[in-house]
């Protein structure tokens, strides 16, 4: 079989598009159509090693365990969800927060994929008060044109007694003066709104001087996830990606390996998992306990 047969047999199977494979290759689309056709003139052994690389990179993903995280109904992800139920029932400012990797987002996304009328903006360090105002125009199918005040009003009035609940992931990024706009369309629409973030959330939503009472006032529940997840969590978060973990030398490492972090944890999973692969044997607490010296604590 011709590596071009090849390459297009797994472009296929998986849904590729020459753009995609031209993006692994670091060629332009114009070569990689060229190159599956037969008429490429360039230097065809430098493409056929390319195409040898990604064929063979394909075929070891297709071989490990795919490992995903995905929601898993745990004590504490159960609480966060309760937290966004009661924000969205009763029309309140909630707030998820806590450390890095204990599944925030992982809890606002099952909760938007429950609920439809539940809107998500998942917030980066460059979001100012315009930026989600277009971002909520764009999830309400808003026109995104107009000033500040005509987008905040277009927002409310598109809101407004729908009984519908916002969600803003990683809000600790945002300026007060987005923070507020919240709090207006908060106010004047009637919705619940959740903010889920790190810690210095709250320090934001207060003020360094305790200078933003207004916006603070409004905040119902306040839920702290803490540094880390309880030992039980990890548990059904490890025996969900990895049967395995049902040992409990393999649990308890894990849970000591992980330091309590749901990322942490799916960083060892598949990494193990992977080497379990390798190697054909059931993974163990030192395979475990080995891998994990190689993770960034």
């Amino acid at each position: 079989m011709s590596l071009q047969t090849e390459l297009n047999e797994i472009m296929s199977r998986k849904g590729y598009s020459q753009t995609q494979v031209a993006r692994a290759f670091g060629k332009s689309p114009a070569v990689v159509n060229q190159y599956l056709q037969g008429k490429y003139q360039g230097d065809v052994g430098s493409i056929d090693e390319l195409a040898r690389s990604f064929i063979a990179r394909e075929a070891d993903k297709e071989k490990s365990r795919r490992i995903t995280p995905r929601y898993i109904p745990t004590v504490t992800s159960r609480k966060g969800i309760e937290v966004i139920r009661l924000a969205h029932l009763d029309g309140e400012i909630n707030v998820l927060y806590g450390a890095a990797g204990l599944g925030k987002t992982m809890i606002l996304r099952e909760y938007a994929s429950r609920h439809r009328d539940a809107l998500l903006i998942e917030a980066d360090p460059g979001y100012t008060a315009r930026v989600v105002l277009e971002e909520l125009c764009g999830l309400l199918g808003l026109s995104k044109r107009g000033n500040m005040h005509e987008l905040s009003e277009a927002c409310i009035a598109a809101l407004r007694d729908s009984g519908r609940l916002l969600m803003v992931d990683e809000a600790e990024n945002l300026p007060y003066r987005a923070l507020e706009t919240l709090r207006r369309i908060h106010d004047k629409a009637g919705i619940g709104v959740v903010l889920a973030g790190m810690p210095r959330l709250i320090i934001n939503l207060k003020g360094k001087r305790g200078e933003y009472q207004q916006l603070f006032s409004r905040v119902g529940l306040a839920l702290n996830i803490g540094e880390s997840l309880p030992q039980a969590d990890i548990s059904d978060i490890a025996i969900s990606m990895l049967p395995d973990a049902e040992n409990p030398d393999v649990s308890e490492a894990l849970f000591r390996a992980s330091n309590g972090n749901a990322r942490r944890l799916f960083k060892l999973v598949r990494g193990v998992s992977r080497h379990s692969d390798i190697s054909g044997n059931a993974v163990s607490a030192g395979a475990v306990r080995k891998f994990a010296e190689m993770l960034i604590n």
